[in-house]
């Protein structure tokens, strides 16, 4: 009799994982290790998580490529964050080196572009402060966003020239 109630509880709580899995995934998508991270959290077992995030590979509902794409772009595009902020952003929502490196490799992004967008958006709210305290605040920033010294520079050099014309 127990064996029967104890194999009854043991599939209910697949279910009860998957449909939290599936609540999960329609807020946002999550990678494997988010996924199982959340599932951990609320208190699923390591064998119900595993099956979990196993179903949901073999139904397509859990794609690492195609999230590190999309986090890739939202990171590029909005974020404006530079390579190295973009692989972290990657490696923090859980995606693998392997796959970061691929993503990175197949659509290399101008860094300058990117620079020079956040400059002009950062430049409309500093009208207010001296040149040597915007170029200091400006350069932080893009420290903080992951931007290597070389493209900051490089932006800085042209920014310069602009001035000076």
């Amino acid at each position: 009799m127990k064996d029967s109630q104890s194999k009854a509880k043991e599939s209910s709580k697949k279910p009860d994982a998957l449909q939290y899995a599936y609540k999960l995934l329609s807020y946002r998508d999550r990678s494997e290790k988010e996924l199982a991270e959340r599932l951990r959290k609320k208190g699923f077992q390591d064998e119900a998580v595993a099956n979990t995030i196993r179903c949901l590979k073999s139904k397509g509902f859990i794609n690492e490529e195609s999230l590190a794409r999309s986090l890739k772009r939202i990171a590029e595009e909005v974020k404006l964050l530079g390579d190295k902020g973009v692989r972290t952003l990657l490696q923090q929502r859980g995606i693998s080196r392997e796959i970061i490196e691929d993503i990175i490799a197949d659509n290399p992004s101008d860094e300058v572009v990117r620079v020079k967008k956040f400059v002009d958006r950062k430049l409309k709210t500093m009208e207010n402060y001296s040149g040597e305290k915007i170029k200091k605040r400006i350069w932080g920033a893009l420290m903080r966003k992951g931007y290597s010294f070389e493209t900051i520079r490089e932006v800085f050099k042209q920014l310069k020239v602009k001035e000076e014309e």
